[in-house]
């Protein structure tokens, strides 16, 4: 009896850098008929044992398959950008003549990290007064989630109007 074992999809990632997912299956004495990859319900790869390349992609936004590292237990995504976030499911057939099919998926989000410099802050003053009002600004470079900013003053968190 065909059985995934085990499904390996970060649930996050870095923007840019190279994801590899995993889908490891047991055939239990049944030939391999295909294993695909879809992002959300979307064909991405697919491996057939029987076929000559046994490997094929399928074009999709956000998705960029590295063919040569890739397999029938793993695909390599190269670089991924931010339309590479959603769901990642994995479909694992056998032979014919039960053509048995299971399947899993899990949901991978790509994040994009602020710039390493960290936040700019502007407006601040080489001295204060008691009481005086104090007007800065911190901003963070785009990311994705946004960034939270928060600021401390003696590393007390400051309530902010």
């Amino acid at each position: 009896m065909l059985q995934l074992v085990d499904l390996k999809v970060p649930p996050y990632t870095i923007r840019g850098q190279p994801v590899r997912l995993e889908c490891h299956y047991d055939l239990e004495g049944e030939a391999l008929y295909s294993v695909k990859w879809f992002k959300d319900d979307k064909e991405f790869f697919r491996f057939l044992p029987e076929d000559d390349p046994p490997a094929q992609i399928f074009n999709q936004q956000g998705v960029y398959v590295d063919l040569p590292n890739s397999s029938d237990t793993a695909v390599v995504l190269k670089a991924v950008d931010i339309n590479g976030s959603g769901q990642y499911r994995c479909e694992v057939s056998g032979e014919a003549p039960s053509f048995k099919t299971v399947t899993n998926q899990k949901v991978m989000v790509v994040v994009e990290l602020p710039d390493a410099s960290g936040p700019q802050i502007e407006g601040v003053r080489p001295r204060y007064q008691i009481g005086d009002t104090v007007r800065i600004n911190c901003t963070s470079s785009r990311s994705r989630p946004a960034a939270k900013l928060s600021w401390y003053i003696n590393q007390e968190p400051v309530r902010t109007l």
